[in-house]
């Protein structure tokens, strides 16, 4: 122990000219020390007696927001995690998802208040076993940089294995009369203006081309991995057999002037049959039904903790709760888990399609039907617990015109929990990317609150929101590391109350379709 540890509490009487202040300081900094750490606990423990009277903290007038706890919503995510695990890591289509449902179902059978099932549908499954090759061979050799100079597009086709093909340049390729003969050509793509991605390509492909190979334009920096499918596929539906690739704009100048080059692919599409499920409400109005939503598949590359399992759990304890608390809605509550999200909204697109178009469903004659016009909203919640997360809330003014007014009014829903409790937020487009936009494709409106994806937070944001500036909302997004330790348990609870809050709230309001068509707030 030193010297200085050894000083008694209240100092010497002894006199030392040679220390002044410095020594009455030294001699009764503990006391100082002491009495701030005092009054410092005191504050403390008044702010937390304030803010416990405050409005921000009322579990009295919203009961349903605090009878949810985060940590069986914890609990959920720990079996989803060791789901994943015992099957390679992932909860997609093919791998772990048909015992993350097998899992949700199991909770609602024991303990929910719905009548829950599968609704099955078929997804097409595309893999790649190892990366493909570009290469020029005449009139000079050239080897690319997969990654860098090209991507062999998402549904790009099956394995090939294509040498010395010729290739033909095709400034636009939406008609064939602008192409000409192509049969056994790799044919270079410079502009679909006017057609999709896959509209050109499939054609080409029914035109006898052997691969196809898109341009970026000069502005885009590296090749695209855009889906080379149609943006609502369903069974039966064609799909790409010939390979797709997308190449930077430089290296499309030089594949304008090659006579000849080599392609090589390993990847495969599979049609596989998956599932939603879906638990209909026994109680409440079936005329004006509020389907709540989150994607229980994750990606391939992993086991999809915060994308999405932070949503699926989340809505499972919201079910759970609400069953064990007796809730009693004025308006059905349909509670829905769909698959096959990360490969193109397929389950989401399922559901919707075959009440609002008419698509072929795989109904059983004991499930409950949920019909089209009884669909009065959906909510939507897809990552609610992102590590560097911003509280964010869909912006409805950018829903389509028909939908506008009422996902602004479920917007002003979510908008009161944060101002309520002093959260602070931000509105973001709900223009894609997600579960809700089926729904407003359709005439349904929607709404939900996120925490955010690979976007990098601004300073700016940092001061408002916390965390790290220059850095990703969530650095594991689409990674083998979205596990247990990617969750930010603060905004999992916030995220979470907040859809409570808005799923009683709705499921409560008299006249729903009122509120939502702009009439006064409930």
């Amino acid at each position: 122990m030193s010297s200085n540890e050894q000083q008694p509490l209240l100092g010497s009487t002894r006199s030392n000219p040679d220390t002044g202040v410095s020594a009455w300081w030294a001699s009764r900094s503990r006391d100082v020390l002491s009495l701030l750490t005092v009054l410092l606990l005191l504050g403390t423990g008044l702010g937390i007696w304030v803010y416990g009277t405050l409005p921000t903290s009322d579990p009295s007038a919203h009961p349903h927001e605090y009878a949810l706890s985060t940590d069986n919503i914890r609990r959920h995510l720990t079996k989803l995690l060791e789901i994943a695990r015992e099957h390679n890591n992932s909860r997609s289509v093919t791998t772990g998802h048909a015992a993350s449902g097998s899992y949700v179902l199991s909770q609602l059978e024991k303990y929910g208040s719905c009548d829950s099932y599968k609704q099955r549908f078929v997804s097409p499954v595309w893999t790649v076993t190892q990366p493909p090759t570009l290469r020029v061979r005449e009139p000079y050799r050239v080897d690319y940089i997969h990654e860098t100079d090209f991507e062999l597009m998402r549904y790009g086709g099956r394995s090939a294995n294509i040498t010395h093909a010729r290739t033909t340049v095709a400034a636009r390729a939406c008609a064939a009369k602008d192409i000409g003969d192509v049969s056994g050509r790799v044919v270079v793509v410079e502009s679909t203006k006017g057609c999709s991605l896959f509209e050109a390509a499939f054609m080409l492909e029914q035109m006898g081309a052997r691969a196809v190979v898109f341009v970026r334009a000069a502005q885009y920096k590296q090749p695209s991995r855009m889906r080379v499918r149609l943006v609502e596929w369903k069974e039966g539906d064609a799909l790409m057999t010939i390979p797709v690739l997308s190449v930077t704009h430089s290296v499309g100048q030089v594949l304008a002037h090659a006579s000849r080059v080599d392609i090589e692919t390993h990847s495969q599409i599979d049609e596989v049959e998956t599932f939603n499920i879906l638990c209909v409400g026994r109680t409440g109005d079936p005329r004006n039904t509020v389907v709540v939503g989150a994607h229980l598949d994750s990606v391939r590359d992993g086991p999809g903790i915060n994308d999405n399992g932070s949503g699926s759990s989340s809505i499972l304890e919201i079910q759970l709760t609400l069953a064990r608390i007796q809730f009693a809605p004025h308006n059905r509550l349909v509670f829905a888990w769909w698959g096959a999200e990360e490969d193109g909204l397929l389950g989401s697109r399922h559901f919707t399609h075959t009440m609002a178009r008419n698509w072929t469903n795989k109904w059983t004659p004991h499930e409950p039907r949920v019909e089209w016009t009884d669909i009065a909203l959906n909510l939507n919640f897809d990552m609610l617990a992102s590590p560097n997360y911003i509280a964010l809330v869909h912006n409805g003014t950018h829903a389509p015109h028909t939908t506008r007014t009422g996902s602004q009014r479920i917007q002003r829903v979510f908008e009161n929990y944060f101002a309520r409790h002093q959260y602070a937020y931000e509105v973001t487009d709900m223009r894609g990317g997600s579960d809700f936009l089926p729904f407003v494709q359709n005439g349904v409106p929607a709404g939900g609150v996120l925490t955010g994806a690979g976007e990098v937070k601004s300073i700016k944001e940092r001061l408002v929101h916390g965390g790290l500036a220059h850095a990703a909302l969530d650095t594991c997004y689409h990674r083998d590391c979205d596990t247990l330790l990617n969750i930010n348990i603060d905004a999992l609870q916030k995220m979470s109350r907040a859809a409570m809050y808005a799923v009683s709230t709705l499921a409560s309001t008299v006249d729903l379709r009122g509120y939502l068509a702009g009439q006064p707030e409930f």
